[in-house]
């Protein structure tokens, strides 16, 4: 008997592999690991028939997408990307819905086509305006997927205002509307919110004359609102209504009753701050470094934007716009902390809206400036002297030339101590980088 068990327990395998104990197999195998998988991996399992598989793969593309930007990777699978997103917002769980939108808001955030971007923006507003995935855009995934893809998607402002209209509509009903209103505060806070980030992109003149009519008014209302996220929105719009210099677009009163309503509404936000109990709306956003109803009511009294300004890995930047300030905070709100100062940092669109140029730092924190193109000029003066064909003057030609000679070849003219210092900066740069690359593994 023990010789049968010793013999059982002993050669367990006859393909080449002896394995002396169970618990030696077990181990081995749960230690083996097979290849790690893609990017391109997760992007193929996108099209496998199991929600599960699916799902994971949407989260770490959107992961992926967020903290790392992946921009050859969005290049090459842009369109398929879109489609199969679109195809899981038609057809896929509540999960795959709301992973699939975020990442069709980041392909539009990250793409330098503008052909893509605006084809993905058409694709996507066509989608969501049919009367079956319409209900969709109170989903706040969706809603910010719509809002991105317009803001970096748009060709002109009739394309941003229509998704504009669209969002107005479902914001605020009107009275002969069908539509009841039933959403939550955080529902009305992001719609607000999204509009008024499309707002911020268009110039107060090419506005519609009649798709705004009572905006105003509305605003001044929610200011009322026990809830501080909606009324730090209602702030923010209205704070970029004025700030358009169009306010005939967005109430039909003269300008005396503008005059009167925007006192009403200083009255407003003064009583809001000076309430003890709803001291919490005066805080400041951690997002923007401001608060939105104490900015909006120095903005009001002042008739101008303060400059406030956000540290962005070690470098500062200055908001001097209530469209500024807006963009800022929907952005960093839909990327999170630290997908916005990557983003900040290493996407070239983010760089073009916000008109910020990081600085290159080694791993000690000094900044390295490599510039694309470098030169040294030196500039000489020579006055113009009538010369002829003269054998005479073959003396002053060859001072001449020796002159030039002397100023840009010598050793010790200002050309070659530059050129000299300019190879020695470079020189120093590059030492620097391969001590940077050395100590990254």
């Amino acid at each position: 008997m023990d010789k049968r068990r010793k013999r059982k327990g002993g050669q367990r395998s006859k393909r080449g592999i002896l394995l002396d104990h169970d618990d030696d197999a077990r181990g081995d195998l749960h230690n083996f690991q097979g290849p790690r998988k893609t990017l391109h991996d997760y992007f193929i399992d996108l099209s496998g028939k199991r929600a599960s598989v699916r799902e994971e793969a949407l989260s770490t593309i959107l992961k992926a997408l967020t903290l790392n930007i992946e921009q050859k990777f969005v290049e090459l699978n842009f369109v398929t990307l879109v489609y199969q997103c679109l195809h899981s917002i038609k057809k896929g769980s509540p999960t795959e819905m709301k992973q699939a939108a975020h990442i069709i808001g980041l392909l539009s955030m990250i793409t330098t086509s503008v052909e893509k971007v605006h084809e993905a923006y058409e694709d996507v507003l066509t989608a969501l305006s049919q009367g079956g995935l319409k209900p969709k855009l109170k989903t706040l995934e969706i809603l910010g997927c719509l809002t991105v893809v317009t803001f970096f998607g748009a060709s002109n402002s009739d394309e941003t205002e229509s998704v504009m209209k669209l969002l107005w509509d479902l914001i605020h009903p009107g009275t002969d509307s069908s539509i009841e209103r039933k959403d939550s505060p955080a529902v009305l806070t992001a719609m607000i919110s999204a509009w008024s980030f499309l707002l911020s992109t268009i110039d107060g003149w090419r506005l519609s004359h009649k798709n705004w009519q009572g905006a105003i008014t509305y605003f001044s209302i929610i200011l009322d609102s026990n809830d501080e996220a909606l009324c730090a929105a209602a702030c923010e719009a209205l704070a970029l209504v004025f700030e358009s210099n169009c306010l005939e677009k967005f109430t039909s009163a003269t300008k005396d009753s503008n005059k009167e309503l925007k006192d009403n509404i200083i009255k407003q936000l003064r009583s809001r701050l000076s309430e003890t109990g709803n001291e919490r709306i005066s805080s400041q956003d951690p997002r923007t470094g401001f608060s939105s109803a104490s900015a909006a009511l120095d903005f009001l009294e002042d008739e101008k934007c303060a400059n406030t300004h956000v540290t962005i890995g070690g470098q500062k930047l200055i908001l001097s716009t209530w469209s500024q300030k807006v963009q800022l905070k929907f952005l960093k709100h839909f990327l999170g902390n630290d997908g916005f100062v990557k983003h900040m940092m290493e996407n070239e669109n983010f760089h073009s809206v916000f008109d910020f140029l990081p600085e290159r730092r080694n791993a000690w924190g000094n900044v390295l400036y490599v510039p694309e193109r470098e030169e040294v000029t030196i500039s000489l003066f020579q006055p113009m002297v009538a010369r002829h064909n003269d054998c005479s003057l073959l003396p002053l030609l060859t001072r001449d030339k020796q002159l030039a000679k002397k100023k840009t070849m010598s050793p010790n003219s200002h050309l070659s101590k530059a050129r000299t210092q300019l190879l020695k900066k470079q020189r120093d740069l590059s030492l620097k980088e391969r001590e940077i690359d050395c100590f990254d593994y």
